[in-house]
């Protein structure tokens, strides 16, 4: 497409909707061209130390607690994510806000002069949706002076757009699980071993130890990089009390007693995360400055949206978009059996194993109906496919809205003191809907 610059954040936003988001990816060598071609005017050294994190389910999570930590401690951060809820603009966040729209702006006009200029040499190289962002964040954290950058890779790892980068501080490995299978391969050792490719030569790694088959996989690749590798095992974390609307747990360290720390989110999949971040801030400490105390001042503070987050009081909408996500979010509901029963929303994209998913969340005691919607475009699962799927797990009531709209309001309208509790669950494109519904309902009112 022929690169258009923007005169206000309307158009640069449409600009870059029209970027087909999910066709193959360039050549990495093709990526790491034009990377070596931008660092002409913005070196990697421009983004202070990189902080690049990778895994199936968790990292998005665990940057966000990154990046409180490093607030908690005075440093200016840069955080680069996906996908976005609401705005494109959520994907560039620093020192906790998303970007304004006139940066945004100046990102891309940059980005398409920087493209136009490059195809002069190399007329055939065009950047995907991904590039394109990712290099607009650089030039965002490049220019607003950043003293440290936490990159979320988008999808896999050794062939992401994200590990063209070259001296990364820290790699972080989060929980790995059968997710995009279609790219990455059958099997946890193969999605392990994808994740494992943003390992760089000498540069310490913090991962999960979650079983024998993903470990060998992580180990061995640390090994012929020669990374120090600082594991976490679900051995080293215990969750004292489970509240819910909080999480008090403990983590077990060789260097540092916490204490006991409070997470404000009833999601228990956060303990993890925040245990995989704590180990990540001890590395940090290192060469960071930081103590134990802003640790568990940024653990505790962190927010994360579309994370079992609380958008009304007692509706919950979560992002949990495969069967390990799945799994974590069935086990918080579960846990939170004193609060009577639920209705559970649920939406998925078609490339998804949804029928696993739907299978265990119709295991779920407390869920007295379930509500299925569809998602807007062609990667949505076909709501008659979805319903069916699960009248086949369930003899409770199934319900079928084509828009989401409908179907969010029906559960508010319908829950009562019996059935007070709403989960929307399934896919991050539905938790985002959902915000976006919410957010244009309170501007009308406020209107």
């Amino acid at each position: 497409m022929r690169e258009t610059k923007a005169a206000n954040y309307a158009e640069a936003e449409q600009f870059i909707s029209e970027v087909p988001k999910f066709t193959s990816k360039n050549p990495l060598e093709e990526t790491r061209g034009f990377y070596s071609f931008i660092e002409e005017e913005i070196k990697e050294e421009q983004l202070g130390k990189l902080l690049h994190v990778a895994g199936t389910n968790g990292k998005g999570s665990v940057c966000a607690f990154l990046q409180q930590v490093l607030l908690e401690s005075g440093y200016h951060v840069g955080m680069f994510i996906s996908p976005h809820l609401i705005t494109t603009r959520e994907r560039f966040v620093i020192d906790g806000e998303m970007v304004s729209e006139e940066a945004f702006v100046a990102a891309h006009n940059w980005l398409c002069g920087k493209i136009t200029a490059y195809q002069e040499v190399k007329k055939e190289y065009v950047p995907t949706y991904f590039e394109r962002l990712f290099f607009m964040g650089m030039y965002l954290f490049a220019t607003a002076g950043v003293e440290v950058t936490i990159l979320e890779t988008g999808l896999g790892g050794r062939l992401d757009t994200t590990n063209v980068i070259k001296n990364p501080t820290l790699c972080v490995i989060t929980e790995i699980g059968l997710d995009h299978m279609q790219y990455l391969g059958d099997t946890v050792a193969q999605i392990a071993a994808e994740k494992a490719g943003i390992m760089k030569p000498k540069v310490p790694v913090v991962f999960l130890e979650q079983n024998r088959e993903v470990f060998d996989v992580l180990w061995k690749k640390a090994s012929e990089c020669g990374c120090v590798c600082y594991n976490i095992s679900k051995k080293q974390y215990k969750i004292n009390e489970n509240k819910k609307k909080c999480i008090d747990f403990s983590v077990v360290s060789r260097y540092y007693d916490y204490g006991r720390i409070i997470l404000n989110t009833a999601a228990l999949y956060q303990a993890e995360n925040a245990a995989i971040a704590i180990r990540a801030c001890e590395v940090l400490m290192q060469e960071c400055g930081f103590d134990k105390l802003r640790v568990k001042e940024g653990i505790e503070k962190m927010r994360w949206p579309g994370r079992m987050e609380e958008i009304l009081p007692d509706v919950y909408i979560d992002g949990a978009h495969n069967e390990d996500g799945i799994e974590a979010f069935a086990d918080t509901v579960q846990h939170a059996a004193d609060s009577g029963n639920c209705m559970l929303v649920f939406s998925a994209v078609r490339d998804k194993q949804y029928d696993k998913m739907i299978e265990r969340l119709c295991s779920i005691g407390r869920a007295a109906e379930f509500v299925v919607t569809q998602l807007p475009g062609e990667r949505g699962a076909e709501l008659d496919v979805l319903a069916d799927k699960f009248r086949e797990c369930t003899e409770k009531e199934v319900h079928m809205f084509a828009d989401i709209k409908d179907a969010f309001f029906y559960c508010l309208d319908k829950r009562n003191d019996s059935v007070r509790d709403i989960y929307i669950v399934g896919s991050l494109y539905l938790a985002g809907a959902v915000r976006k519904l919410l957010k244009e309902r309170n501007e009308s009112l406020e209107g």
